[in-house]
């Protein structure tokens, strides 16, 4: 759901007036072997494309046929088109003979599987030495299955992800693909509420995948167990396969020259889904996941987001999650957190402090001011909010949903932490990408963990207990205190001070073992 909502504002071309849509391809000729000149031709490996596809009749004959005519004959084994029981059956607007002639086959399931369990049968299926998963509203572009091929045959428990572009459905045309390579979206971390949220950095490793569009070789994909088999509808299951893969003993990489265009649901009448998910299935997937994989972690910091409130002190058994790995001597989270210090260290994700952000007022009063997000609780699944100065609270409120506590977030140039300032439990940091000095309102946005310098404490002078907050990505400007109880950006000789108020060290971090917290701190 996230992968929707970043791309909600999503800008397609518009149609030409009167144009029609089709529901097929015009004919061209298939991709060559032999004009790709970046493939090993010793490499024999093969590819299963599994396209789970739900009501999906608009759309699935122009994806399996975009897929068809981009692989050469000698790679693309079969497309596993899974009709999820679509009504009518979409074998009724596309023939069995005249679908084979695209080297798709069908699984048709009677009964509504819902995404994950349409990807299982598809990929049981599957006889093809790699597994492609895509939507079933994609456009891959020429060559796009190269880099799994390749990727595959250097180490099978390697798994590969596009970057994925934004496809307008009426032109059938890719848009808005990055202008550099290793733009685009590919790569998604993990919080602690089990939301995954985009990112970006220097690496080619993906922490999170998305979910909908990877490929992963079939041996590996049924050696960690498939898709869980308890989890209903879609939502979860990439947590889940991403957590098996990497501590399991495999890896995730981007694939920045393959592009996938995909279809985004914006709203709009023509990208709604038609299938239906089940209340609460999305929810109790992701918890299933995070319970099986998280250890300490659950139970003592997923289950105090409100998100979770109706599974606390519940029995959730994820046995069939943990007894399908349990022979491959998976390592636990605590290693993960360490695998990715560069987004739960360096970027802040996972703060050693947390602490409230006082505003020092020459005024005796009996209300301190601090700063908070003025509508959001504690989610990773926010928007764009106001920063305001509330009442500051005691320190026993760190057990509630309150926006209040903020702690050092995001990376610097150098790729240490931290550049700016993020609100503890939530995904929003204060925004200082275009800030005016007189501006009378301070924001936040959803964090990028490569901002630089943006937004953070500096020590007033030498007092060690006094900061400024400054602001700004490029000349600094500060917050202030302006009347009783507003802000404004000033030139930073001018503004107030501000001082950390019951700052304590989170349970998230309290967790780590000593060898964790002795190697973070003498690191960072």
């Amino acid at each position: 759901r996230d992968l929707e909502k970043n791309r909600s504002n999503v800008k397609e071309a518009k149609p030409i007036e009167g144009q029609q849509r089709s529901l097929h391809l015009e004919t061209r000729e298939r991709a060559k072997l032999s004009d790709v000149t970046h493939h090993n031709t010793n490499n024999k490996l093969t590819i299963s494309v599994v396209l789970p596809c739900g009501f999906e009749h608009d759309y699935f004959i122009r994806t399996a046929e975009s897929i068809f005519y981009e692989t050469p004959s000698q790679i693309l084994k079969e497309i596993v088109l899974v009709d999820d029981a679509s009504e009518p059956p979409l074998k009724q607007s596309w023939s069995e003979e005249a679908a084979s002639k695209f080297s798709v086959k069908y699984v048709r399931l009677d009964e509504p599987h819902g995404l994950i369990g349409a990807k299982q049968a598809g990929a049981e299926a599957a006889t093809g030495d790699i597994v492609v998963f895509f939507d079933c509203h994609v456009k891959p572009a020429p060559e796009y299955w190269v880099p799994y091929v390749n990727a595959v045959e250097e180490n099978y428990k390697r798994v590969v992800i596009p970057t994925i572009t934004s496809l307008n459905v009426d032109t059938w045309e890719e848009f808005n693909r990055p202008t550099t390579s290793g733009g685009g979206m590919s790569k998604c971390y993990l919080t602690f509420d089990a939301e995954f949220k985009w990112t970006t950095d220097k690496t080619p490793y993906v922490p999170i995948m998305s979910g909908g569009l990877l490929a992963i070789s079939r041996k590996w994909f049924f050696e960690i167990g498939g898709y869980d088999s308890s989890m209903k509808g879609w939502g979860g299951e990439n947590l889940d396969q991403s957590l098996r893969i990497w501590t399991c003993g495999g890896e995730i990489v981007s694939a920045p020259e393959s592009y996938v265009a995909h279809m985004w649901r914006d709203g709009t009448a023509k990208t709604k889904a038609n299938y239906k998910v089940g209340a609460g299935d999305a929810i109790k997937n992701r918890a299933r996941a995070v319970k099986a994989h998280l250890g300490p972690w659950f139970e003592k910091k997923t289950l105090t987001f409100p998100s979770f409130k109706d599974w606390r002190g519940k029995e959730l058994d994820t046995s069939s999650i943990t007894d399908t790995f349990s022979n491959l001597k998976c390592k636990n989270f605590e290693w993960y957190l360490n695998r990715f210090k560069n987004i739960y260290r360096d970027a802040g994700v996972l703060p050693k402090e947390v602490f409230q952000m006082e505003a020092i007022s020459d005024e005796t009063s009996s209300s301190p001011l601090c700063l908070e997000l003025k509508t959001m609780l504690w989610t990773n699944y926010g928007s764009s909010d106001e920063i305001v100065l509330k009442q500051c609270t005691g320190d026993a409120s760190a057990s509630e949903p309150k926006p209040i506590w903020w702690h050092r977030s995001s990376r610097l140039q150098d790729g240490s932490c931290c550049g700016s300032l993020r609100a503890w439990n939530t995904d929003q940091c204060v925004d200082g990408r275009n800030l005016q000095l007189g501006a009378t309102k301070l924001s936040s946005y959803t964090c990028d963990l490569d901002s630089g310098l943006e937004a953070f404490l500096e020590p007033s002078n030498d007092d060690t207990e006094e900061f400024l907050l400054k602001v700004g990505r490029n000349d600094q400007r500060c917050a202030t205190v302006e009347g009783n109880s507003s802000l404004k950006i000033v030139k930073c000789e001018h503004a107030s001070k501000w001082r950390k108020r019951n700052a304590f060290t989170p349970i998230e971090y309290e967790l780590l073992g000593i060898d964790s917290k002795s190697d973070w701190e003498s690191d960072n």
